[in-house]
């Protein structure tokens, strides 16, 4: 009887990607993603929330410090999240169980051992790479605590992300969601526990974070223990198969280093927020983690229809790729075209939530009105971003992972910092976002253009027959 039930799942998912209308589709893949994306941004805001109520400006600057190192280490876990997601949509879409079976072990058990190195890596380093992030004489000791806990805890915070990923792969969006909201809320109920009762602060917060990612970490192994998936994730599965690696790193490298680059632009503003003052450190990084609310709902619209992209490519079913990512595109831009409309109307109050500090609510609710300016662009942006990588189409994938940060916000910050200081650095960001959507745009049309021809030979054929 469970076996049955089992079967019953598998086929569900199989006919969401297959022939369920795509308005249907959307809202049954992208939903549950969404969902998790925004418990995950709660839980992001907890810390800053929690550690806000002691009013120090240094612990949440010293918070503001670590997060670009915790989004590298969540990017290694991308690397198989993405490449191993794309390839695995595309091998179902083509009816490959097997190898699809195959891909997913590969992802699996390398991101294993990338995010160990990348723990012992980073508690070899653990200084040199906070003072590269912006801490100061009055951050670093609050950036240690912090840091130390999350580096022994993020082989699980790079393993949730990448199997978060594989999940979504074949379809099994609740079940991702299910698990990145297990560790979500935890780590929520967690938080005011070490931070306040158990007096730990800073420290209180890692804690709190690590073992939110170990619960979400094991729901994910024993979905797949129970053979749940579609596909498999055993050791029998494993092989160094140069084409597998190959596909998953062509696509999940450039993605893995779009995260890496975001996370290096995060320092990089860091160190300029630094050279005015830590107060616009603290007032940058809670205005970030306020903005995330649009940008992470975006990323969860766009990773929930990435099962349906990469299937429907897979399947040559390109009308039925180009109307999924249409109707993304419009949900999402007026969902972030809402985001924004809010953050302005209530500047204050949203920095207030976080700290209670005049200073830096004064300089937070300057950065966050100049930052909505382009947050009607990022429906446009995100979706059109990981619709590349779920195509496994490499070049365009790179070019815009590395447009965003790397071609346009860091030389941004540099350039707008120097000619006009303070106004330039807030307005560096919203700048970057516009050329990274122009881009966008462009590389989907001229990949449209193409894609047109296969689309309409294959109607003439299916005619013909």
């Amino acid at each position: 009887m469970k076996e049955a039930k089992t079967m019953t799942a598998k086929e569900d998912r199989t006919m969401i990607l297959e022939s369920m209308p795509v308005k249907k589709a959307i809202w049954a893949l992208a939903l549950p993603t969404m969902v998790a994306m925004l418990i995950q941004v709660i839980y992001n805001m907890t810390d800053t929330f929690f550690i806000g109520k002691l009013n120090d400006p240094n612990m949440v600057a010293a918070i503001s410090i670590s997060m670009p190192i915790f989004m590298i280490i969540q990017a290694f876990g991308n690397i198989f999240a993405i490449g191993g997601a794309s390839l695995i949509s595309r091998l179902l879409g083509k009816g490959e169980k097997e190898n699809a079976s195959q891909a997913g072990a590969i992802s699996f058990w390398s991101a294993l051992a990338v995010c160990t190195m990348v723990s012992i890596i980073g508690l070899l380093f653990i200084e040199p790479i906070l003072m590269f992030c912006g801490a100061s004489e009055n951050t670093i000791g609050y950036g240690k605590s912090y840091l130390m806990i999350m580096m022994l805890g993020s082989p699980f915070i790079g393993m949730q992300m990448a199997m978060g990923g594989l999940l979504r792969s074949e379809g099994a969006t609740k079940e991702s969601m299910i698990g990145m909201m297990a560790g979500s809320m935890l780590n929520i109920l967690l938080d005011p526990i070490f931070i306040l009762v158990l007096n730990m602060g800073i420290a209180g917060a890692a804690v709190a974070t690590t073992i939110g990612n170990i619960v979400g970490f094991t729901y994910y192994i024993i979905f797949y223990l129970k053979k749940k998936g579609i596909i498999s994730i055993s050791y029998k599965h494993f092989t160094f198969d140069r084409h597998i690696f190959a596909e998953i790193f062509k696509i999940g490298i450039p993605a893995s280093i779009g995260m890496i680059l975001m996370s290096i632009g995060m320092a990089v503003a860091n160190i300029f927020a630094a050279g005015f003052s830590d107060d616009v450190v603290a007032a940058n990084g809670v205005v970030m983690r306020i903005a995330s609310t649009a940008v992470m709902l975006c990323i969860g619209l766009a990773q929930g229809c990435q099962p349906l992209m990469g299937y429907s490519y897979g399947a040559k079913k390109y009308d039925r790729l180009l109307e999924t990512i249409k109707r993304a595109i419009i949900v999402g831009t007026i969902m972030c075209t809402g985001f924004a409309g809010i953050f302005v109307a209530f500047s204050e109050t949203w920095i207030k939530i976080f700290i209670n500090d005049a200073v830096v609510i004064e300089l937070g609710v300057k950065i966050l009105r100049v930052l909505v300016v382009s947050m009607p662009l990022l429906g446009v942006q995100m979706v059109l971003m990981i619709m590349f990588q779920s195509l496994g189409r490499t070049v365009e994938s790179l070019i815009i992972s590395l447009g965003r940060q790397g071609l346009f916000y860091i030389p941004a910050l540099v350039i707008f910092s120097s000619l006009w200081g303070f106004n330039g650095f807030i307005f560096a960001l919203p700048a970057a976002d516009f050329a990274t959507t122009f881009l966008s745009l462009t590389l989907f049309f001229m990949m449209r253009k193409k894609m047109q021809i296969p689309s309409k030979e294959m109607m003439r054929e299916a005619k013909s027959a």
